[in-house]
């Protein structure tokens, strides 16, 4: 799944790059903090317990309005505006128009592979890949906090920590 992030990343920031003035050489390093800022935006909406914002964002509008709009993305571009800048020396104008630019293409390009069939793009598996995993592993990491195992693998010792309260 994140390699499919990867190969519309390396695609769409070639383009925008050229477009933004960013030279090739750089390119191998803004496609790594592009793809970094992207998957830390999933990842925290994961881990915040968002998940919403990210099946959201899946089903909603690609346009470009509509995807700065969201806080999840918004962060993305506010998130590789400062990577650009402080981590690779770029003009803060330059990384805003290569961020604001490329961040919803890529984004919106995911959106659009996730509602064709047959691109074998899944939101789940993204979802699933950055530790939200399935409804069992959910319920492993919550028996994990109340004593289970928290293997993540079943739902069996969150349940029985779950009974355990009630007794």
């Amino acid at each position: 799944m994140i390699d499919q992030i990867s190969k519309l990343i390396e695609q769409i920031g070639a383009t925008e790059a050229g477009a933004n003035g960013i030279s090739s050489d750089m390119m191998s390093k803004v496609t790594g903090e592009t793809k970094d800022s992207i998957v830390s935006g999933f990842k925290d909406a994961v881990s915040g317990g968002n998940i919403n914002q990210i099946t959201d964002l899946f089903k909603g509008d690609t346009s470009v309005n509509s995807l700065t709009s969201n806080p999840m993305v918004s962060g993305m571009i506010s998130n590789l505006i400062s990577k650009l800048t402080g981590n690779l020396g770029m003009d803060s104008g330059v990384s805003k128009g290569f961020a604001t630019a490329a961040i919803p293409k890529i984004l919106s390009s995911l959106i659009s592979k996730s509602k064709s069939s047959d691109s074998g793009f899944n939101p789940t598996e993204l979802i699933s890949s950055l530790g939200g995993g399935d409804t069992a592993g959910m319920l492993g990491k919550l028996g994990g906090l109340l004593g289970g195992s928290g293997d993540g693998k079943t739902g069996g010792d969150a349940l029985s920590s779950l009974k355990g309260l009630f007794k």
